[in-house]
């Protein structure tokens, strides 16, 4: 009894953990797709990642501890989908997460150790191509996990039992794939260049911390972003180091989870070791938002965003009828139907046209009134002058006159033609994006 109400509440605590890792991770996700550099890549590929393990994690390790059974049939029926169907891909994610902080790591040792390289080796296509490499990498290895259990059905429903798992019947399988290659290619292999590399970068980074007056402002920025990668890089060896023992243990003590001896205890590490490992998926987004300031203020702004066009979208539903019945009933009569935006553009831009045009009535009326008083003027100063006016004169004037009133000089008197411009935001597109 005491033993099902622990399982329940290790399922209830993951569950939790489940729901805010999966919000955080998804938050991330948006934030690290908005700018495509090479480590935003790799981030928005590992919050992709653990999203996907932390979904996956409710029927595989929440859904058969918790209590909302029936019965034990309808519980071994769902064990048997799921074991047959769910874990291998759980597995593929898992050989994805582990090996895309492998190509974190190796980022930020090329971006500490080799400044100088790391725009040539590490930008957005090569670490696209590096995730494609990983993912088809997990998908080959996990692949024959489909096969490790079987279902067969019983006159109580289905079951399932091993079948490659079966050390009896496939010991090599066994020994060497489940065992050996497993240890090899997701422990040590990958903890090794984590460990080495982090310690490089770590030094690397005490050294010019020394010399922090010559660091220039990009360089800081990356031993910034490095060292919030080591925090991230650091929570996942701890998170896994317990199915690691785990691991060992068993290929140690064949019968680890079947003698009496050791089976309670195992069973119950198993469970803490499988709540760590969803830990880990659920807690990246947390170390991104303490170590990073850049990480903060976009998230809060998207979030700002996010409530500002719902508070929008509520006023609109409940103020903004007219608008909508007018659109209904233009298009009941077949009439043209355009927005709200559109039609104000297009009135404030004819109103802006008229005013030009008036205005430059009003300066050709202005102008000719000017030249008629000044010919009228000249032929009273030359009356008085005793001097007469020939013809030629005359024709020479009305010309002038004439041409004057046709094209005045519009072109130093106008004003600028009044041009309706939409309000610019304040923000823009690079500010928007993350760079951690």
């Amino acid at each position: 009894m005491e033993d099902d109400n622990l399982q329940q509440y290790l399922a209830s605590a993951t569950l939790m953990i489940v729901v805010i890792g999966c919000l955080g991770n998804f938050l991330s996700l948006i934030l690290f797709l908005r700018h495509s550099s090479s480590v935003n890549t790799l981030l928005a590929a590992l919050s992709l990642v653990d999203l996907c393990l932390l979904l996956l994690a409710v029927p595989v390790f929440v859904m058969p501890s918790l209590d909302i059974w029936p019965d034990r049939t309808s519980l071994f029926n769902f064990l048997s989908c799921v074991l047959k169907f769910v874990y291998p891909v759980n597995l593929m994610f898992q050989t994805c997460s582990i090996y895309i902080m492998v190509l974190i790591t190796i980022e930020r040792w090329t971006a500490v150790c080799k400044p100088l390289q790391v725009r040539i080796w590490c930008t957005a296509r090569t670490s696209r191509w590096a995730l494609l490499c990983i993912l088809i990498f997990a998908i080959s290895y996990n692949l024959i996990r489909f096969w490790e259990y079987t279902i067969i059905e019983t006159p109580e429903g289905l079951d399932y039992q091993r079948n490659l798992r079966d050390i009896h019947e496939h010991p090599y399988y066994v020994i060497f794939y489940y065992t050996g290659l497993y240890l090899l290619t997701h422990f040590l292999i990958p903890f090794s260049v984590i460990i080495i590399m982090n310690g490089h970068v770590c030094k690397q980074i005490i050294q010019l911390r020394r010399a922090r007056l010559m660091l220039t402002r990009q360089q800081q920025r990356e031993q910034s972003t490095t060292l919030m990668l080591l925090v991230v890089t650091l929570v996942f060896a701890v998170c896994n180091t317990l199915p690691f023992l785990l691991n060992l243990a068993e290929c140690m003590k064949r019968d680890l989870f079947e003698a009496e001896s050791t089976a309670w205890i195992a069973y119950q590490l198993n469970d803490l070791s499988n709540l760590l490992v969803v830990l880990n998926s659920s807690t990246t987004w947390i170390v991104y938002i303490i170590f990073s300031a850049k990480y903060r203020e976009t998230a809060m702004r998207i979030l700002w965003r996010c409530n500002t066009v719902y508070e929008k979208d509520v006023k609109y539903n409940s103020l903004s009828r007219t608008h909508s019945m007018r659109a209904s009933s233009a298009m009941r009569k077949g009439g043209p139907v355009t927005s709200c935006t559109t039609e104000s553009i297009r009135t404030l831009q004819s109103r802006s046209n008229r005013s030009n045009s008036e205005c430059d009535d009003r300066i050709r009326k202005h102008v000719s009134s000017i030249i008629s008083d000044k010919i009228k003027r000249d032929s009273k100063n030359n009356k008085s002058n005793g001097y007469r006016v020939s013809s030629h004169s005359k024709k020479e004037k009305t010309s002038s006159r004439l041409s004057l009133e046709v094209q005045p000089s519009t072109e130093l008197l106008s004003p600028p033609p009044m041009t309706f411009r939409a309000p610019v935001p304040k923000w823009t597109e690079q500010t928007d994006r993350p760079e951690v």
